[in-house]
């Protein structure tokens, strides 16, 4: 191996070294843990799950479905803070009890993104893009909103409706 070759090798080595040290900068260590569970819940995907009906996937053509928050896979929406991902979705009810949904894709690069209640914002663990409640972008490199659904409670039948 001649001294040009491996002094080329050394300094790939080392950029990628500090490539990575730079990307785990990125997010912060003593933000508040996120409250979204699961992944994909709904019945477009593939699976099956009780208390889901209509469509999450905007693949499959114009978001609407209806959650029953009686069943055991949203039990925890009913509760101030919690989110829950649905297919394409993240459906969230802030600590003041509000109920919204927003598309779960980072503008930016499309890693599914988490809601921190006790901030009342969405946040991408990749690159800490974040959202505000209604989808807009609060801190880039994210420079597009995430797109915001119509989320109806309707309290006599206990049900959660996400639409576009």
């Amino acid at each position: 191996m001649e001294r040009k070759e491996f002094l080329s090798l050394v300094g790939i080595s080392v950029g990628a070294v500090m490539l990575q040290h730079c990307l785990s900068g990125c997010s912060k260590s003593s933000d508040p843990s996120p409250t979204t569970t699961g992944g994909t819940t709904g019945g477009t995907g593939g699976t099956t799950t009780t208390g889901f009906s209509g469509n999450a996937t905007a693949s499959k053509g114009t978001i609407n479905f209806t959650l029953d928050l009686t069943a055991a896979s949203y039990t925890s929406l009913a509760t101030n803070g919690n989110a829950k991902v649905v297919d394409d979705v993240i459906v969230a009810k802030t600590s003041a009890g509000n109920y919204i949904a927003v598309s779960k894709a980072c503008t930016h690069q499309g890693t599914t993104i988490d809601f921190f209640s006790a901030l009342n914002k969405f946040r991408c663990s990749t690159h800490g893009s974040e959202f505000s409640t209604t989808g807009s972008v609060l801190v880039g490199p994210a420079t597009s909103p995430l797109t915001q659904y119509q989320a109806t409670f309707d309290s006599s039948k206990n049900t959660l409706t996400v639409k576009a």
